[in-house]
C-alpha cells in the first residue's frame, strides 16, 4: 500500500478498490468552493433583491460547474480535458475572486463571517496557489489512473506516480512557504537536499532496487501471471513491487528477487508468444543421436512419425509446431534436433516425457537405440533388459527387403508385429508362422482413408510403418480426432471377430503401412484351436468397455467384462461359422 493510497477490501478475496487521497481531496475542495460561491450568489441576489451581474455569472457558473464535476469520471476524454484544464481553471479563479470581493465589500449580509474573516481570506489567497494543482491532479486521474485500457499498455509504477502527485503539491506548497509566510526557501532547500543525503545513503541498498523496479515497471517484460525464467529460477510471476519480484516456482514455493538483480539479469518469458507467425505455444528442442551407419532421411521419417503421435498434456488434438532436423555429424553419431511446443510452462517437464516416450517408442520398435557412440561404448548392458524382449534382434528383419516407404519398420516381419497384438498372444509358433505367411501388406498414401465409419467390415489392420488417426464423425460434417496409432498398433478387431461396423474413421497422417489379416484365415485357425473363443472374447470385452467408457468398479466391472464376453463369444462362434 503506498502512501497516497487506501486499499478497501470487500466480497471474495483479492477484490479492492483503491482511494486516491490527493484525488479525493482535491474533488471535495473543488466541490466547498463552486458551492460556497453558489451559496454567496444566492444570499446577495436574495437579501440585495438586486440582479448584479457577478452574483449571476457566479449562480450560473456554479449551477453549470457542479454537475460537471460529479459526471466527469463518465465524461468523454476530450471534455474531461476541456473542462479541468480550460473551463474549470477559469471559473475556480473567477469564484475564489467573487468571494474574496463579497467579503471585502462589508455589506451586512456578510456580518455573519466578521469573526471568521481573517482565517477565510487567508485560505482563499491560499487557494490561488493550489487551484492549478488541484485540477492537474484531477486530470491526471481522470485521463490515466483511470484509463484501464491505457494502464495495460503502460503501467507507470505507483512509486513514480506517488512522486508526481506530491511534486504537483510540493512546488505551490513552497511557494506559499515563500510568499505568504515569508520563510527563506534556500535554507529550506538546503536542509532538504541535506536530509535526502543522510537517507540516501542510509537505504541505498534499497534505492538502488527500487530504481530497478522502476525501469522494470516501465519496459515491463512480465506482468503478473506470466511464466518466466530468470536465471536458474523459473515459474509464475505473481507480483512485482517497488523493491522485489516475486515468482511462484514449480516447486510450489515463493521466491522473492531483488528488482537489482531482475534487471541484470536475461529474462525468458514463457507466456509471450506470437500466436500469428509461428505457434501458440512456446518451443522446446532436444538432441539425439545415432549410429552414424543409418540413412539420415529415414531417420527422421521415424521422428516425425512419432511426434505426429504424440498425444500434448495440455489438452490440445496434436503438437501445433512438429520440428525435425538433421543437423550435425559429431563423435557420437549422426545429430538430430527435434522441435515441438507446449501452452504451459507447469507442463512443460510433462510435455518432454510424453515426446521423448514416443520417440523411444517408435525407434525402439524400429530396432534403432537412441544411446550410441562414445557414450554407448562406456556402457554395460543391464541383465534385466533381457526381461523385458524389447530390443530387435537381426531375426526380426526379413532378407534384401525392398521397402516403398521406411525399410527400418517394412522390414520388419510380419510374424513379429503379429504376436504383439492381444488377440493373437495365445497362438504357438506354427500358428503365428501360418498366420504370418497368409497376411498381405498395404501401403496408404497421406491423407488417404483407411476405413470409413459405419462401413461393413471383416478385417483386422496392424500399423507396419507411419501414422494414422482415429476420427469420429460428429455434428456438422466435422470429425473429433479421437487418438492416433503408430507402428505395432492395430484396429478393426472387433470387425474381423463379430462382423460388427466400422466405429470410426481411420485416416494415414503419413505414409503408411498396413498389414491385412482377413476372415478366412482367422477362421481355419479358430476350427482347430477352439480354445481361442474363450481368450479372444475375454479381450474384446475389455477392449470394447474401455472404448465405450463404461464406468464400473471392483465386483461390477468383473461381472460386466464376463457377461459382454459371453455375448462376444456367442457373435464370434456366429460370425466365423
Amino acid at each position: 500500500m503506498t502512501v497516497n493510497t487506501f486499499r478497501i477490501r470487500f466480497g471474495n478475496k483479492g477484490d479492492e478498490m483503491k482511494l486516491n487521497i490527493f484525488y479525493i481531496l482535491s474533488k471535495i475542495y473543488l466541490i466547498l468552493m463552486i458551492s460556497t460561491g453558489f451559496v454567496l450568489a444566492f444570499l446577495d441576489l436574495s437579501v440585495s433583491r438586486e440582479l448584479t451581474t457577478w452574483s449571476m455569472v457566479q449562480m450560473a457558473f456554479s449551477i453549470f460547474a457542479l454537475p460537471v464535476v460529479f459526471k466527469l469520471k463518465r465524461s468523454k476524454r476530450i471534455n474531461q480535458l476541456v473542462s479541468l484544464l480550460i473551463i474549470l481553471p477559469i471559473g475556480s479563479y473567477y469564484t475564489l475572486n467573487y468571494i474574496s470581493e463579497v467579503l471585502s465589500s462589508g455589506a451586512y449580509i456578510y456580518l455573519y463571517f466578521n469573526q471568521d474573516l481573517i482565517l477565510i481570506s487567508k485560505i482563499i489567497m491560499l487557494s490561488y496557489y493550489f487551484i492549478p494543482s488541484i485540477h492537474l491532479m484531477m486530470a491526471y486521474k481522470y485521463q490515466y489512473l483511470n484509463d484501464e485500457r491505457l494502464n495495460s499498455h503502460l503501467k507507470i509504477p505507483e512509486i513514480i506516480s506517488l512522486s508526481v502527485e506530491v511534486l504537483l503539491f510540493l512546488v505551490p506548497t513552497l511557494f506559499v512557504l515563500s510568499g505568504v509566510f515569508e520563510f527563506e526557501l534556500t535554507s529550506i532547500l538546503a536542509t532538504s537536499g541535506i536530509l535526502a543525503a543522510i537517507i540516501g545513503l542510509a537505504i541505498q541498498a534499497n534505492l538502488s532496487n527500487i530504481l530497478s523496479g522502476v525501469f522494470v515497471n516501465i519496459e515491463r517484460p512480465f506482468s503478473p501471471d506470466e511464466y518466466v525464467s530468470i536465471n536458474d529460477m523459473s515459474g509464475k510471476v505473481i507480483d512485482v513491487t517497488w523493491r522485489s519480484t516475486r515468482i511462484r516456482t514449480f516447486e510450489n514455493t515463493e521466491i522473492t528477487i531483488p528488482n537489482e538483480l531482475v534487471a541484470s539479469s536475461v529474462i525468458n518469458n514463457w507466456s509471450r508468444t506470437d500466436e500469428t507467425n509461428l505457434s501458440e505455444g512456446f518451443r522446446l528442442f532436444n538432441s539425439l543421436s545415432f549410429n552414424p551407419k543409418h540413412d539420415p532421411q529415414h531417420i527422421s521419417q521415424l521422428l516425425q512419425n512419432a511426434l505426429k503421435k504424440v498425444k500434448p498434456v495440455d489438452g490440445r488434438d496434436q503438437l501445433d509446431f512438429q520440428w525435425v532436423k538433421f543437423s550435425d555429424v559429431d563423435e557420437y553419431g549422426l545429430k538430430f534436433l527435434i522441435g515441438f511446443d507446449c501452452t504451459d510452462l507447469f507442463m512443460k517437464t510433462s510435455q518432454q516425457d510424453s515426446v521423448m516416450l514416443e520417440l523411444h517408442k517408435t525407434l525402439q520398435h524400429a530396432g534403432i537405440s537412441m544411446t550410441v557412440g562414445r557414450l554407448y561404448s562406456q556402457m554395460d548392458a543391464d541383465v534385466g533388459l533381457e526381461a523385458l524382449q524389447s530390443s530387435r534382434v537381426s531375426e526380426d528383419f526379413e532378407d534384401q527387403f525392398s521397402a516403398e516407404f521406411n525399410p527400418y519398420n517394412e522390414a520388419i516381419k510380419n510374424k513379429v508385429l503379429l504376436k504383439k497384438v492381444p488377440i493373437f498372444m495365445s497362438m504357438n509358433d506354427d500358428e503365428l508362422s501360418l498366420l504370418s505367411e497368409s497376411c498381405k501388406r498395404i501401403h496408404f498414401k497421406d491423407g488417404e482413408m483407411i476405413i470409413k465409419q459405419n462401413e461393413p467390415g471383416s478385417s483386422l489392420y496392424i500399423v507396419a510403418d507411419g501414422v494414422v488417426s482415429v476420427q469420429l464423425d460428429v455434428e456438422n460434417g466435422h470429425r473429433k480426432i479421437v487418438s492416433k496409432l503408430g507402428v505395432g498398433d492395430f484396429f478393426g478387431e472387433m470387425s474381423l471377430m463379430t462382423g460388427e461396423p466400422r466405429t470410426a474413421n481411420i485416416i494415414a497422417e503419413s505414409p503408411t503401412v498396413t498389414i491385412n489379416v482377413e476372415k478366412e484365415i482367422i477362421k481355419k485357425l479358430f476350427a482347430n484351436n477352439t480354445h481361442f473363443f474363450d481368450t479372444v472374447s475375454d479381450i474384446l470385452a475389455k477392449r470394447k468397455i474401455d472404448l465405450e467408457n463404461i464406468k464400473v468398479m471392483g465386483s461390477e466391472n468383473n461381472k460386466a467384462v464376463k457377461s459382454l464376453a459371453v455375448e462376444m463369444k456367442k457373435a464370434i462362434m456366429h460370425f466365423l461359422s
